[in-house]
Formats: structure tokens, C-alpha cells, sequence
């Protein structure tokens, strides 16, 4: 390959990256709204973590494939950086992009964690009060169902 091949690589592999880092600050944006909607169904959370996690895989695998042509192509941008200059410049304002895309999906985990946190714990305090009103509306039916057994009697039958 020519060197002009592997740079486009590299740009493109940091556009695509801007792409789907994009992708993920709209899933974390969903993902708000699921939190703050007490009516959306837990299988949407679901569903929503499945999708950021395959964008995640893809960046990691996105990141690789960088460095790897990075490593191969390293040695020729240090020495040719007027050549490429352009190039270079292009790919240092990609890495910016990135940089701060990956700042505010960063701010918005850390929102939604909060969120997650006490829409759980939410739950879980909705939960306990069900079993305890559960339990004591089984003692209550328990205690009445006692109450209605009438004691053995014995009829005297003389006269």
C-alpha cells in the first residue's frame, strides 16, 4: 500500500469514529429518557444498553485497527510532515472532535448513573412495600380465617 492509502485510513477510521461516538451521545440521551420515564418498560433499557455496547465494540475495534496503521505509518509522518500537512491537519482537528465527544458522552455515563441509581433504588423501596403489604394482608385473612372456626360442641341429649 502507499503511504497516501494508509492516511486515508487513518482519516477515515477518526471520521467513522466521530460517527459512532455521535451515535453513542444519542443512545446516552435515550437512555435519559428511559430513567426519567416511570412508564417505559425495563426491556427498553435493555435494548438501548445492547445497542451502546455494540457502538462501543465498534470504537474498540476502530481503535485498534488505528494503531495499527498508525505504527506502519508513523515513521513517514515524522519525516515527510510538510508532505502531509493537510492530511495531518485534518486528522489533529478529527482527533479534537473526538476528544471532546468523548468529554460529554464521559458527563453524560456519569448522569445517567445517577439516574440509574435512584430509579433503582426506587424500585427497590416499591418492592419491599409490596411484600410488606403482601405479608400483612396474609396475616390478616390468616387471623380472620381462625375466627370463623367454631369449637367442637357437644349437645346433651337428656331430657
Amino acid at each position: 500500500m502507499q503511504d497516501k492509502e494508509y492516511i486515508a485510513i487513518l482519516r477515515q477510521s477518526l471520521e467513522k469514529k466521530v460517527r459512532i461516538l455521535d451515535l453513542i451521545i444519542e443512545k446516552n440521551k435515550e437512555q435519559r429518557a428511559i430513567f426519567l420515564d416511570e412508564t417505559m418498560p425495563p426491556e427498553r433499557l435493555e435494548e438501548n444498553l445492547k445497542e451502546k455496547g455494540e457502538l462501543i465494540d465498534q470504537l474498540n475495534q476502530l481503535d485498534d485497527g488505528f494503531e495499527q496503521v498508525y505504527q506502519r505509518i508513523r515513521e513517514i509522518l515524522a519525516k515527510e510532515k510538510d508532505t502531509y500537512r493537510d492530511e495531518i491537519k485534518k486528522m489533529q482537528e478529527l482527533i479534537r472532535e473526538i476528544t471532546d465527544k468523548s468529554a460529554t458522552v464521559q458527563t453524560q455515563e456519569l448522569r445517567n448513573r445517577e439516574l440509574a441509581v435512584q430509579k433503582f433504588s426506587s424500585i427497590k423501596k416499591e418492592i419491599k412495600k409490596a411484600r410488606t403489604t403482601t405479608k400483612a394482608a396474609s396475616q390478616y385473612y390468616k387471623n380472620m380465617a381462625k375466627m370463623n372456626v367454631v369449637d367442637s360442641q357437644f349437645l346433651d341429649q337428656k331430657k
